[in-house]
C-alpha cells in the first residue's frame, strides 16, 4: 500500500515508518525539515513543507491509499492547536484528492475514553482534532494510546472501545503496528479505539 504519515519526525512518527517500511509499504512523508528524518531500511518520498502550505499537504497525500496522522506538541500545558489545524488541513487535502482511508493518533482520557486528563490545555486541542475527524466523510479510525513509552514492542497488547489501563502505558512501536494493521484489515472504520498494556 501507499502511505501517507504526518507528524514523521515525532517519535511515534519514526517508529511508525519503520513499522511500514517492515511491512512492505511505501511510504511518503511531510515534514519541515528532512534532517531530523533518520535514515530508514528503505527509501521513502519526502515532502518538505508545513501546515501553511496546502498545496505540499496536497502533494504529500495524492495517490495515496492512506494517511496517517501522528501529530503532537511539545507544549502540554497550552493549547498550540497544532493537532487540530494540521489534521483539518489534512482531511482537506484527502478529500479533494479523493483519499478516504485516515487513521489519527489522539489520546486516551479524550472523549468517552476516560474522564481524567491532568492536562486540560492539552486535552482541549485533542478534543478538537477528533470531532474534525469524525464530522469527515472519511473512512476514519482513531487510535487513543495510553502513556507512550520508548521500550521495544511488546508481543501482546490490548485495544478496543472503552477497555480499563493496566498499566497506563504503551510503546510507541506498538501503536504504529495497530495503526497499520487497521489499515490493513480496514477495520474499526468510524471507530475510535483505545490501545495499552
Amino acid at each position: 500500500m501507499k502511505i501517507a504519515i504526518f507528524g514523521a519526525t515525532g517519535k511515534t512518527g519514526i517508529e511508525l515508518v519503520k513499522e511500514a517500511l517492515a511491512h512492505g509499504h511505501d511510504v511518503s512523508v511531510m515534514v519541515r525539515d528532512p534532517k531530523r528524518l533518520p535514515t530508514f531500511s528503505k527509501e521513502i518520498t519526502v515532502f518538505t513543507g508545513d501546515f501553511t502550505n496546502l498545496d505540499v499537504v496536497k502533494s504529500t497525500v495524492q495517490g495515496q491509499d492512506a494517511v496517517i496522522c501522528t501529530l503532537g506538541s511539545r507544549e502540554l500545558y497550552k493549547n498550540s492547536g497544532l493537532r487540530t489545524f494540521g489534521t483539518r488541513l489534512i482531511i482537506e487535502a484527502m478529500q479533494e484528492a479523493g483519499v478516504q482511508r485516515l487513521v489519527v493518533m489522539s489520546s486516551m482520557g479524550i472523549g468517552e475514553s476516560w474522564n481524567k486528563l491532568f492536562m486540560p490545555a492539552a486535552r482541549a486541542d485533542h478534543e478538537a482534532q477528533e470531532s474534525a475527524v469524525k464530522s469527515s466523510s472519511l473512512d476514519w479510525t482513531i487510535i487513543r494510546p495510553s502513556g507512550l513509552t520508548d521500550v521495544p514492542s511488546v508481543s501482546t497488547y490490548e485495544f478496543g472501545k472503552d477497555i480499563s489501563p493496566k498499566t497506563s502505558r504503551i510503546s510507541r512501536a506498538n501503536v504504529a503496528d495497530l495503526m497499520l494493521k487497521v489499515i490493513e484489515s480496514n477495520s474499526h472504520v468510524h471507530k475510535a479505539i483505545t490501545i495499552t498494556n
